[in-house]
């Protein structure tokens, strides 16, 4: 299996998720509603964690991650960084929220995969869709206090459904 077809299922839900939760954690996110302010008002900053991927047709592998947040002038811009034994990638995304929902755009470097991100917040959950070119998939993420749990789906067109593909915990 290529490094780029490890890469691709997680990468977008780590990103996607940690992003869309910072979003909502600076008062500067005036548009937020008041769920998504209150379930992740403590995610800025640094965190870290560790779960496993397996990617459709590989073989699960454990994953330690970074992921840094910083939220300026109505926007929030994220960080991640994350690495098995053979497994890495590192992206980047930015995204705003309005009301209960949140949308931007990410990038991932190692396999070069961009798109955008569109989702809903309510209670102490997000659920977010992921769509771009070479991955499509959801993501669930939990927020108790200071720790985050991320599952992640993948459209997989052979079965024709989504599929697990990773899970995730992070905490300050």
């Amino acid at each position: 299996m290529t490094f780029a077809k490890i890469a691709r299922p997680i990468c977008a839900g780590l990103v996607l998720a940690a992003v869309a939760g910072g979003a909502f954690a600076s008062p500067a996110f005036a548009a937020c509603g008041a769920s998504g302010t209150e379930l992740i008002k403590n995610l800025n900053g640094a965190w870290r964690g560790s779960g496993t991927v397996k990617p459709i047709g590989g073989a699960e592998e454990r994953i330690s991650c970074r992921v840094n947040y910083n939220n300026s002038g109505g926007k929030v811009a994220q960080k991640i960084s994350c690495a098995g034994t053979d497994y890495k990638f590192e992206a980047t995304a930015n995204v705003s929220c309005e009301g209960d929902s949140v949308s931007g755009r990410w990038e991932e470097k190692v396999a070069n995969n961009t798109g955008s991100v569109a989702g809903k917040i309510g209670g102490d959950r997000m659920n977010i869709e992921v769509d771009g070119p070479n991955f499509k998939g959801r993501f669930a993420v939990r927020v108790t206090g200071g720790k985050q749990s991320l599952t992640i789906t993948q459209f997989d067109p052979g079965a024709g459904r989504h599929v697990p593909v990773a899970t995730v915990s992070l905490s300050k």
